[in-house]
C-alpha cells in the first residue's frame, strides 16, 4: 500500500478513530517519568483494537529461544503513534538509565535511545525486539523498517527512536555488547507484563522459517575481516527535478557475492523512500548506517531518507537478476521514482 508523503514530522502517522485516540491518550498520561539509574519506568495497559475492529484472544504466548513474532504488522495498522508514550533510555559511560524498564503488552511506545556519553554505545535487546511488533527506527537522517532489530549502536551525542508495541510478556535482557561495556555495568532488563484483550493473536515462528536469507549471519561474518578493503561503494541518488522525481542511476548495477556499501543519497528537499521487495530478501544484510548510528537485522524491508541526508546499506547480493526498486510514497512512483537493481555474475 502506498503511503502519503504529507507529514508534519517523520514521527506523524495518525491512524485509528476517536476511541483509539482516547485509549492511548490515557496510557500517555499514566506513564511514569524516567527516574535515576536503577529505577523502573512503567506504562499503563491499554487495549488497542485489531485491524478487523473486534476483540481477539489475549497475548498469552511464550517466546521460544529460536522464535520471533511473525505477525507483527497486524498490531501496527490501527495505532495513532502521535499518542504513544515516549520512554527515554540514556546510554553513557558505563550505564543504562533507567537500568530496568517496565512496559505493558499492547501499548505502543517510542523508546528514545539517547547516547549522552562521549563514545559509541549499543542498545541490544534481542528477545524483546523479536517478541514485539517493531514499526521502525528513526534518526535525524533516516527511517529504517525491519521485522526486528538484532543490534542498535548509537553514536556519541546522538538519539534514535524505536517505535514498538510489546506483545509477549516476559523479562528480557538489554545490554551493550561492545568490548568491556557490559562488564563495566551496561546491562539491564525490559519487563513486559499483562495480556490485554483486543490484541491480535500472536503468531510465533521459528527463525529458520523467516523470509530472510538463512545463511545471512555466516556470509556477513565471513566477509567482515576484509569488508573495508574489498567492498564496492556505489551511490544511489533520489531527488526532485525537471518537473518530476528520480532515482539516479536508473539502474543500479551490483556484483553477486561481493560486499557493497550502497549509499542512499537524498539530494532533494523532501522525504524519499527505497523499497525493493524482491531484492532485499536475497541479500546478506549487515546493517544500515547513518550519522546517528548503526541498525542491524537479518532483513531490510524499506528505508526512507530525509531531504539532504544519507543512509548507507551494507549488503552482499547473492542472486543474479534484475529487481525493481521504487519509492512507494504517494505520487512518487508516478512522478518517476522507479528503477532497477541489476545483479551480475
Amino acid at each position: 500500500m502506498k503511503r502519503s508523503v504529507v507529514r508534519t514530522s517523520t514521527t506523524d502517522d495518525p491512524l485509528g478513530g476517536v476511541l483509539r485516540r482516547l485509549t492511548v491518550l490515557g496510557a500517555v498520561l499514566a506513564v511514569l517519568a524516567t527516574g535515576a539509574c536503577g529505577n523502573t519506568t512503567a506504562a499503563t495497559p491499554s487495549q488497542p483494537a485489531t485491524s478487523g475492529g473486534g476483540a481477539t484472544k489475549a497475548a498469552t504466548a511464550v517466546l521460544g529461544a529460536d522464535q520471533y513474532l511473525e505477525n507483527g504488522a497486524d498490531y501496527i495498522s490501527t495505532v495513532d503513534w502521535t499518542r504513544a508514550p515516549k520512554l527515554r533510555i540514556d546510554l553513557g559511560e558505563m550505564f543504562f538509565k533507567p537500568k530496568d524498564l517496565a512496559v505493558k503488552s499492547g501499548i505502543p511506545i517510542v523508546l528514545e535511545v539517547i547516547n549522552s556519553g562521549k563514545i559509541t554505545h549499543e542498545f541490544t535487546a534481542d528477545e524483546f525486539f523479536r517478541s514485539s511488533s517493531i514499526r521502525k527506527i528513526q534518526s535525524a537522517q533516516s527511517e529504517v523498517r525491519v521485522p526486528f532489530f538484532t543490534e542498535i549502536e548509537v553514536l556519541a551525542g546522538q538519539t534514535v527512536k524505536v517505535f514498538a508495541i510489546p506483545v509477549i510478556a516476559g523479562k528480557f535482557e538489554m545490554l551493550c555488547r561492545l568490548p568491556g561495556h557490559r562488564e563495566a555495568g551496561m546491562e539491564g532488563t525490559i519487563t513486559v507484563t499483562g495480556a490485554p484483550t483486543g490484541l491480535p493473536t500472536p503468531v510465533l515462528k521459528s527463525m529458520k522459517s523467516g523470509p530472510w536469507l538463512q545463511n545471512n549471519t555466516e556470509l556477513v561474518k565471513a566477509a567482515l575481516p576484509t569488508w573495508d578493503a574489498k567492498a564496492k561503494t556505489v551511490n544511489f541518488e533520489a531527488g526532485e527535478g525537471g518537473g518530476g522525481m528520480y532515482f539516479k542511476p536508473k539502474e543500479l548495477v551490483l556484483k553477486v557475492g561481493t560486499p557493497h556499501v550502497v549509499r542512499l543519497v537524498n539530494a532533494g528537499a523532501i522525504l524519499h523512500q527505497y523499497t525493493a521487495d524482491d531484492f532485499f530478501p536475497t541479500v546478506a544484510f549487515r546493517m544500515a548506517k547513518d550519522a546517528s548510528g548503526e541498525y542491524k537485522s537479518p532483513l531490510l524491508k524499506e528505508a526512507e531518507v530525509l531531504g539532504g541526508k544519507q543512509l548507507d546499506l551494507y549488503l552482499i547480493p547473492t542472486k543474479v537478476g534484475v529487481f525493481k526498486i521504487v519509492c512507494q510514497l504517494d505520487g512518487h512512483e508516478k512522478a518517476g521514482m522507479v528503477g532497477t537493481i541489476k545483479v551480475t555474475a
